[in-house]
């Protein structure tokens, strides 16, 4: 693991300027190759692995499948994508594609019939020509950099640390078939176990094109497979569900808990908490007792018990259960992992739901709000993330600002104290799931609840790795999503009918379990195997309890905000809100999803639909949490003023826009034009802001008519100079009297200036050459407008605004060091002259 660095907070490498607004996917570049040197290479090491094969096939036994052929993995060249279309023909079969440091690597069978296939390719490459001029087969052969004959190992897509080290160890592994014609996979599973000695488990998991079956064995019986079945596809771990631990005794149960205590480490003085808004907390259970008590709980009516309910229903242990993801993340792997668990953060309750009953929807704006400033009174001086996964029905249009969401976005801004706070809220649940329908379908039209449309808040969506089912009552039910994928009960902004004007929500996703398909696909289950373990609301007894969908992933990014709170004691709401979704990453399956919608949509409105499903991704706390040195992340937070009014203009009229800050940043120029030309490196910029919301609706659905106000970031282009990267930006910069039109490449941004304009949180990553990324090293912070541009009475137009922007640098190699060079520059206190 690469060595964990701070973030590096930026002072003095910004200017602002007077401000006038003037405001407009790579293709994969293949370098040719040495061709007779590179085409024989090939040749030769495939001969090889042709003839290693031939020899091994000659002392197998015979195999279970009815094809049989060489499985080998094709490693691509650095910074190059492999192109997996021809990677998948009748010639070859890929099995599965993976990213290793800085090269793709496909996995791919060659059917027996087809083996002389790729070297027809080569000596094609080598001998002929096309009618350009260039070798026949280039892109496929010049992208190669090695292959390889396949292992056990090549088939392994978790992480590379949990491949199993002892052999001989039996293990659960997920083994993923490929449907093949005329082939019954479960027979081809059931042969395998019994040819190499393992087991098979109870359930298997049915994908459009794979099926997923339970295996026990070690990896020596496993590696036998190969050389068996022509429709291996991967390998995973079977994941750990909580059952053993649900179920378990009161005083297994007690147990579990003394060892976990024994082994924490509470901050007797941390002055960091999540702030639960739910239906209390049970303060005495003994794991919650380490971090909330009486004194940090309160209820909004005094009359309310801190928790517990007249109704025996588990509803109403809610709160307990977000506590505890909240407090230790899956308590499973905290129990399980038998080390020392540091605790920087403590809870507190804030009951805002009866004890029976409900409170009337229009007051939960006051009640929230209300709650959490009776915690705030009591301390003061503590920093908080409030965590919200109360959601109610969606009243009216989807996505509009309502009482509750603007009330949030109000407290969030601070417009009564000037204090900024940030909140957490889940995008609610899909409780209408159906067993007919592919979930992702169904995420499209289960509308994000109120008030999770908030445009200050982070809003959490989820997802899930859980995949595992060993729970023998449930023989033969499957999960409805794929590890990687969306969770079946999220939610979605895809179809919100204000989706012109509002925010890309969810911001992010987090683990929020899964559901189980029933085997005739009439039935969905919320069990227990598919879900996360965390604390009940009893004191004893079942102290253990599972949550599952975006009531948990809220508890977790929740979580994170804390931990990263308690890290940076220095850094605003918006730069911890900010961090969270700058970490944040497609997953595989996402990406898969992204793929699918291309073939039905524009990438523009592909694009669209993904962040309205999923934002942007899943989040990585040690990314949020660290630099490394091959990793920079530099922090800048700073403040404007949006509006201004010329001396002598009449009362009457509207503000006009007023500044920009421009950043040129300690920047790793020389370290950058060192690096090799095909490296591909990553930057990504990320601006964070609260805005203060307009209560009224009337004018909704012109823009700029619910923020007050609206911050926009430019970098500058790779070949473009300073003052036409300011003319491109500034109608008053000194050159833009001359100015023709922007220089320099654009390409590159995975969004692009026009999808990344929504809500408050802007956030994209340009990907391309190291010589590209030294010359963008400026980037420029301008406002758009809002409604205190055209509300002047009450003289908003004077206010100042604050913001954070966050850029990182991503190089594939961890040799690399472009931290320590920005930070002897930051260090060094030299200012760049603008």
């Amino acid at each position: 693991m690469a060595k964990r660095k701070s973030h590096i907070l930026l002072d003095g490498f910004s200017s602002n300027e007077d401000f006038r607004s003037r405001r407009t996917g790579r293709n994969p570049i293949v370098p040719p190759q040495d061709r007779l040197a590179h085409g024989q290479r090939l040749s030769a090491r495939y001969a090889e692995i042709v003839a290693h094969y031939e020899e091994r096939r000659s002392r197998a036994e015979p195999p279970i499948t009815k094809d049989i052929g060489i499985y080998v993995e094709i490693i691509g060249a650095s910074g190059v994508k492999l192109p997996l279309d021809s990677l998948d023909t009748r010639d070859f079969k890929l099995r599965s594609s993976r990213i290793q440091g800085n090269s793709e690597v496909a996995l791919v069978f060659v059917p027996e019939s087809r083996r002389h296939a790729f070297q027809d390719k080569i000596t094609r490459y080598l001998e002929r020509d096309t009618r350009t001029g260039q070798p026949q087969h280039r892109p496929l052969i010049d992208s190669i950099a090695e292959i390889r004959l396949a292992e056990l190992r090549d088939f392994w897509t978790d992480d590379g640390e949990l491949f199993p080290s002892d052999p001989d160890q039996p293990i659960w592994w997920e083994l993923w078939l490929k449907k093949r014609e005329n082939e019954n996979p479960h027979d081809v599973a059931q042969r395998l176990v019994e040819r190499i000695g393992g087991q098979l488990g109870n359930t298997s998991l049915s994908f459009f094109d794979s099926v997923v079956f339970l295996v026990r064995s070690t990896t020596r019986q496993l590696g036998r497979a190969p050389e068996l079945i022509a429709s291996l596809e991967e390998l995973r771990r079977a994941k750990e569900t909580p059952n053993v631990l649900v179920h378990s005794s009161p005083k297994e149960q007690q147990a579990w808990v003394d060892d976990l205590l024994g082994r924490l480490q509470v901050n007797q003085d941390a002055s960091t908490a999540i702030s639960i808004l739910d239906t209390g907390v049970n303060y005495n259970h003994p794991l919650l007792a380490v971090v909330c008590n009486a004194l940090q709980s309160e209820s909004w009516d005094v009359s309310w018990p801190h928790f517990g309910s007249s109704q025996r229903s588990n509803a109403h242990d809610h709160g307990s259960r977000q506590a505890g993801l909240a407090t230790f993340g899956d308590l499973q792997e905290a129990l399980v992992s038998g080390e020392r668990l540091e605790l920087s953060h403590r809870i507190e309750s804030g009951r805002i739901l009866p004890p029976a009953g409900a409170n009337n929807p229009e007051l939960y704006g006051a009640i929230t709000v209300g709650t959490a400033a009776k915690l705030e009174v009591a301390r003061p001086d503590w920093r908080r993330v409030y965590s919200l996964a109360i959601t109610a029905d969606a009243d009216g249009e989807g996505g509009l600002p309502t009482s509750w969401s603007a009330e949030i976005d109000q407290f969030s801004f601070g417009s009564e104290d000037g204090h900024r706070r940030l909140f957490v809220i889940s995008t609610g649940n899909n409780r209408s799931l159906r067993p007919d329908l592919d979930h992702w379908d169904q995420l499209h039209y289960a509308e994000i609840e109120d008030p999770a449309q908030a445009w200050n808040a982070l809003t959490v969506g989820a997802y899930t790795e859980k995949t595992t089912n060993d729970d023998p009552t449930l023989d033969g039910w499957s999960p409805m999503a794929r590890a990687g994928d969306v969770a079946p009960a999220s939610r979605s902004s895809v179809n919100w009918s204000w989706r012109k004007h509002a925010p890309y929500k969810p911001d992010v996703v987090a683990e929020g379990g899964n559901r189980l398909l029933s085997p005739d696909h009439r039935q969905v289950s919320d069990a227990d195997v598919v879900s996360l373990l965390t604390t009940s609301g009893n004191t004893t007894g079942q102290l253990f309890e599972v949550s599952a969908d975006t009531s948990a992933a809220c508890a977790l990014v929740s979580r994170q905000a804390a931990i990263l709170m308690a890290e940076y004691p220095d850094y605003w709401p918006e730069t911890i809100r900010g961090l969270l979704v700058h970490s944040a990453t497609w997953s595989q399956q996402m990406w898969e999803r992204y793929g699918v919608l291309l073939g039905a949509h524009s990438p523009k409105v592909a694009k669209e639909i993904m962040l309205r499903s999923v934002g942007y991704g899943v989040t990585n706390l040690e990314r949020a949490r660290y630099s490394a040195n091959h990793a920079l992340t530099l922090v800048a937070q700073d403040q404007l003023q949006p509006f201004r009014k010329d001396i002598g203009a009449q009362a009457s009229s509207d503000p006009t826009l007023n500044e920009m800050r421009l950043y040129q940043l300690p920047w790793p120029v020389e370290v950058l034009q060192q690096l090799p030309s095909e490296m591909e490196v990553k930057l990504r910029v990320t601006l964070s802001y609260f805005v203060e919301p307009n209560p009224g609706r009337r004018g909704y659905r012109q823009r700029f008519s619910y923020q007050s106000h609206g911050l926009r970031f430019e970098v500058i282009r790779p070949g473009q100079s300073i003052d036409n990267f300011r003319s491109f930006i500034n109608g008053l910069s000194e050159s833009a009297g001359d100015y023709e039109g922007p220089e320099g490449d654009s390409d590159g941004w995975l969004l692009g200036p026009h999808l990344r304009t929504r809500g408050s949180l802007h956030s994209d990553i340009w990907t391309g050459s190291a010589a590209a990324l030294a010359d963008m090293h400026t980037i420029a912070v301008y406002p758009v407008g809002g409604w205190w541009k055209y509300r002047t009475s009450q003289d908003r137009w004077l206010n100042e605004v604050r913001y954070c922007l966050i850029v990182s640098i991503d190089t594939p190699d961890e040799s690399i060091d472009i931290y320590s060079v920005v930070q002897n520059f930051v260090e060094s206190q030299v200012e760049v002259p603008i």
